[in-house]
């Protein structure tokens, strides 16, 4: 019995998810700003951060996209270890993991070269993964407040989340109409969501599982006669390992 156990795989510690969390979101924006260089036949303002997935340095985004797709899976398996006994952790997990599918396969298959009229399947692929990515983080960061505010070492990631959540949908929502309403500029709006505000968060999030307090979380706040005993028993999270 001890002789198989020994054998077993060590599970992957929540500070190397956090790393793991914080090396995609850093890959990922400087992967796009780099393209701004590489590229510069592509105006930031009037193409899409996929249109960077054609041409002789195409692989290098690609591989960002899947890298970044590491990272929001490593986030949600954070996630749900460090939020273990909470309501919502799960749902919370697998919103950060469809993202991360999403992702992966907006990695995979291309978005259509920037003006095509007919859309490939290919294309079409790219552009509803993409999407729902975005759509799951922006439910993440609403689902987020819902479950950190119920967490005692995680109640202060509460209005944040909720404050990601609202700027995810209105930046989503702005530059998705932006060319129809108004045309050239829609590619900055686009970078703000993605290349800035939730790579920042999936940094922000890859931060908090590396620090101590990153472990398994307490459960439901009791009330201030009991605080103490929820406290002792919580104790015990503080064996993850780190």
């Amino acid at each position: 019995m001890r002789a198989s156990r020994s054998h077993r795989p060590s599970p992957i510690s929540t500070r190397t998810l956090g790393a793991i969390a914080i090396t995609g979101a850093a890959v990922w924006i400087a992967t796009v700003a780099a393209f701004h260089l590489i590229r510069p036949d592509l105006a930031p303002g009037n193409a899409y951060i996929s249109n960077y997935a054609r041409g002789d340095w195409a692989w290098v985004i690609r591989l960002a996209f899947l890298i970044n797709a590491a990272g929001w899976a490593a986030a949600g398996i954070g996630l749900r270890r460090s939020l273990a006994g909470i309501r919502g952790a799960t749902g919370l997990a697998a919103l950060a993991g469809i993202a991360a599918l999403g992702m992966f396969t907006a990695g995979v298959f291309r978005a259509d070269p920037l003006g095509t009229e007919s859309h490939s399947i290919e294309g079409i692929v790219h552009s509803r993964a993409a999407g729902a990515a975005f759509i799951a983080l922006i439910l993440l960061g609403f689902v987020g407040w819902a479950v950190f505010r119920t967490a005692d070492a995680w109640a202060r990631w509460a209005i944040p989340s909720l404050v990601f959540g609202f700027l995810a949908l209105i930046l989503f929502a702005t530059f998705t109409a932006w060319p129809m309403v108004v045309g050239d500029g829609f590619g900055w709006w686009q970078r703000a969501l993605a290349a800035v505000l939730i790579p920042g968060w999936l940094w922000a999030l890859g931060m908090r599982l590396r620090t101590p307090a990153g472990g398994r979380a307490k459960m439901q706040r009791a009330p201030a006669g009991k605080r103490a005993t929820t406290s002792s028993l919580a104790q015990p999270s503080s064996r993850e390992p780190s």
